[in-house]
């Protein structure tokens, strides 16, 4: 069923945090996500030093982390919190973030992540990253019993999002940083962008 545009609430999502505004994946990208009232907040993670921590590339050993659980006790269950796990670590991820009161989307492009997470507990909600292809997007997404989608925002056209959305999906595109590539995003009928800029968005706008 498609529904009229009129009914869409598009989210917006602060990507690292805020990566175009502060050090991405940082408190400080945190606080100013919040700070501009963001529908959920991305956060990519990985394990480095017996910890996970918050990083999108290979740790370095020069450079401090912001911890899994610091981020946790920062956004305290404001806004949902998106997972990006960067590699295979279902288990330690799960173990942190079981009790966590406030809504966690785990996510990963590493499959056996989300397989992992699932048989730990068929009631968490996860979600499939896919650069290009919507065919293993789904056929992944079927195997876990996901209906959210986070799909490169370069590739979508109007007949893709439209038919993610008659199948019953919610389509969230990444990165959007240009306020007319939203616009068009959301006339086609998309749930949510991920962007580094949330200032530039006014969610009311995506929400009538």
């Amino acid at each position: 069923m498609l529904y009229p545009i009129e009914l869409i609430t598009m989210k917006i999502i602060g990507h690292r945090g805020a990566k175009g505004l502060e050090e991405e994946n940082s408190l400080e990208a945190i606080n100013t996500a919040l700070k501009y009232k963001v529908d959920e907040i991305e956060l990519d993670v990985r394990y480095f030093d017996e910890e996970v921590i918050l990083s999108h590339d290979t740790p370095s050993p020069t450079q401090s982390y912001v911890t899994l659980s610091e981020a946790l006790e920062a956004i305290d269950g404001r806004v949902p919190i998106i997972l990006d796990i960067k590699e295979h670590i279902a288990q330690q991820i799960y173990d942190i973030t079981k009790d966590y009161p406030g809504k966690i989307i785990y996510s990963s492009k590493i499959f056996t992540n989300l397989r992992h997470l699932y048989s730990l507990n068929k009631n968490l909600e996860l979600a499939t990253i896919e650069s290009w292809s919507t065919v293993r997007a789904v056929a992944e997404s079927a195997l876990i019993r996901s209906r959210r989608l986070h799909l490169k925002h370069n590739w979508l056209w109007e007949g893709v999002v439209r038919s993610m959305r008659a199948k019953g999906f919610a389509v969230y595109a990444y990165t959007v940083n240009s306020q007319a590539r939203a616009d068009e995003l959301y006339e086609w009928g998309i749930s949510g962008i991920f962007t580094d800029y949330p200032d530039k968005f006014e969610q009311r706008r995506y929400h009538e």
